[in-house]
């Protein structure tokens, strides 16, 4: 991100301040650099804002969505065996890629989200708050 000459440096008619990340391009006349550089500041900022949010807990736990990243209800089909229901559970941590299932059989919904809960704040070393689990809550209706 940065402020360049538009459409050349060789033949510029306007500045154009644009953000890949953030999503946005803005266009200046040549005479308002003064408004390019704040717009400039501006999205340093959120861009600022915008890891920080990434960087909390809950944030690495839920998509913006509201759905629980990398957590999965399959039904496994074997051949060679009874098929059954699971919840897959799928993360990449610090350490690669980490995956595991729970399966529903024998157990409750409830006992079995909460195994996939407590796995994935254990994969991802993240301890259990009140928001968190005021979240998951709220999403157990998508895995039901």
């Amino acid at each position: 991100m940065n402020i360049m000459l538009h459409p050349s440096k060789a033949e510029p008619k306007r500045f154009r301040v644009q953000d890949k990340i953030l999503g946005v391009q803005k266009y200046f006349s040549l005479n308002d650099k003064a408004a390019a550089d704040k717009f400039w500041q501006e999205c340093l900022q959120k861009r600022k804002y915008r890891a920080m949010r990434l960087e909390l807990p809950i944030n690495q736990i839920f998509n913006e969505d509201g759905s629980v990243k990398g957590l999965q209800r399959k039904v496994r089909n074997r051949s060679d065996r009874p098929s059954y229901e699971c919840f897959e559970v799928q993360l990449s941590t610090s350490n690669g890629q980490k995956k595991t299932e729970i399966t529903l059989a024998n157990k409750t919904f409830e006992y079995a989200y909460k195994q996939a809960q407590d796995k994935i704040l254990a994969m991802l070393n993240i301890e259990r708050t009140y928001e968190i689990t005021k979240m998951f809550n709220e999403t157990k209706k998508l895995y039901w």
